[in-house]
């Protein structure tokens, strides 16, 4: 924490067993009234030194010392300052000078109101405080302050100019100068672990920024990442669609118009064959035999071509049904006619979704119309198709027999992994007796 708080620092609650933890924990607490009481215990202790004509300015004098140490948490600097400009004023007035009734030089006689007394313990207070939430520079100014008044109290101190000054010079030192440097070492020791504590935690705060901002850039390149995956994965779609498409395309415009050619060319080869072969009645048995054989392999080639056509355009339109390129509404709609069991659409798009997205809608709902047929018994289905937040959300529901539920290497299962590559969610509701309702939660594009 900084020098510069506003509560004096106090020893941890759990080091004293018994009552001692609440006593300290109040204290710490209500700052204002521990240092009310720490001013009335001063008045008490200096209180035997009220004595003779001039009890009441001594009493005086040492209230006002004793005072300085209530607000020494908020005002430190203010609140010594003070108690030093009293104990200045003690020492220039209050102490008597060797062999002198007055003050040399300035007439002014000593004042007995004015003599020091245990409250100004206050001063050694103020110092500790000073020392412990100002910087040292201040503090140390403060230790100056204090060894001066000392220097100058034992000065004007009486026995120090007796015939053998030495010994009580010495303990007068010894007392005031070592109290007044012990006062600033406790307080500058309290400063100094705090300061420890405060760098610590700045560290401790620096070091856990640094790591935050590297968590965000990873989160950051991750973001990046997936956005790049998606972009990758959309393009990917998409180029798979439009290649399907063009696969449909060839089909339909290639090998299905040369093939349905040739099966007409077979008809028109079976047809002059079935009209020559009356013409020749004259033909040998043999002749008769490879006609024959002749039209059979004609005929069983113009049924291949026929069959094969009839496959490549079913190829073709599971590839794309073209019915798509009228938009999902228009595929949906020939879908339902053409199921074996009652559909009613309902479609609800504002914005037209991405091909790929309408191709995987329509090959889920004819899927899930075909295990209705197949599968539940039902009279009759719904499917309906609405726009939400820029998302297809498609639900078939069937009023059969229920049970549906997702199995490994089933139907929706396989309609799951489907819809998952692009970022879509499948989900069944179809308890036993049903009714049935599965719902599909497509992106609008890839």
């Amino acid at each position: 924490m900084s020098r510069s708080g506003s509560q004096v620092p106090a020893p941890r609650a759990d080091a004293y067993p018994g009552r001692v933890p609440d006593v300290l924990g109040w204290l710490r607490r209500h700052p204002w009234q521990a240092d009310g009481l720490l001013a009335l215990l001063l008045v008490v202790i200096s209180s035997g030194q009220w004595q003779g004509h001039y009890r009441a300015g001594i009493a005086v004098v040492s209230v006002l010392l004793a005072a300085t140490v209530v607000p020494r948490r908020r005002y430190p600097v203010a609140a010594f300052a003070v108690a030093i400009v009293i104990g200045a004023i003690q020492v220039a007035v209050g102490v008597q000078p060797a062999g002198s009734s007055g003050i040399p030089g300035l007439g002014l006689p000593v004042s007995p109101s004015l003599q020091p007394t245990m409250a100004d313990a206050a001063i050694l207070i103020l110092l500790y405080t000073v020392a412990a939430y100002r910087p040292r520079r201040v503090s140390l100014i403060g230790l100056a302050a204090c060894l001066a008044g000392s220097a100058a109290a034992i000065a004007r101190w009486a026995p120090a100019h007796g015939a053998h000054p030495g010994g009580p010079l010495f303990a007068a030192a010894a007392g005031l100068g070592g109290a007044a440097l012990t006062a600033w070492v406790l307080g500058d020791s309290v400063a100094y672990r705090y300061r420890r504590a405060y760098y610590a935690s700045l560290e401790e705060r620096a070091a856990r920024l640094e790591a935050e901002r590297d968590a965000q850039a990873r989160i950051a390149q991750a973001a990046e990442r997936a956005r790049e995956l998606q972009e990758r994965r959309a393009r990917v779609v998409d180029e798979s669609a439009a290649r399907l498409r063009r696969i449909e395309r060839d089909l339909h415009d290639g090998a299905q118009v040369r093939l349905a050619a040739l099966a007409m060319m077979l008809g028109e080869i079976k047809e002059s064959l079935d009209v020559v072969a009356p013409a020749a009645g004259n033909e040998t048995a043999r002749g008769v035999d490879a006609s024959a054989r002749t039209r059979m392999l004609v005929a069983a080639a113009h049924r291949n071509a026929k069959e094969t056509v009839a496959e490549l355009r079913d190829l073709a339109r599971g590839i794309h049904p073209p019915v798509l390129d009228r938009g999902l509404g228009a595929a949906l709609a020939a879908l339902a006619e053409t199921s074996l069991v009652p559909v009613g659409l309902e479609v609800s798009i504002a914005e037209r979704p991405s091909p790929a997205i309408e191709a995987m809608a329509y090959f889920c709902a004819a899927e899930l119309l075909a295990n209705v047929a197949k599968h539940s018994g039902a009279s009759r289905a719904t499917v309906n198709v609405r726009e939400h937040d820029g998302r297809i959300l498609m639900t078939v529901t069937d009023d059969g027999s229920g049970g549906a539920h997702l199995a490994p290497g089933g139907g929706l299962a396989g309609l799951l992994e489907r819809v998952q590559t692009v970022d879509g969610r499948l989900s069944v509701d179809s308890p036993a007796g049903g009714p049935t309702a599965i719902a599909i939660d497509l992106p609008g594009h890839a």
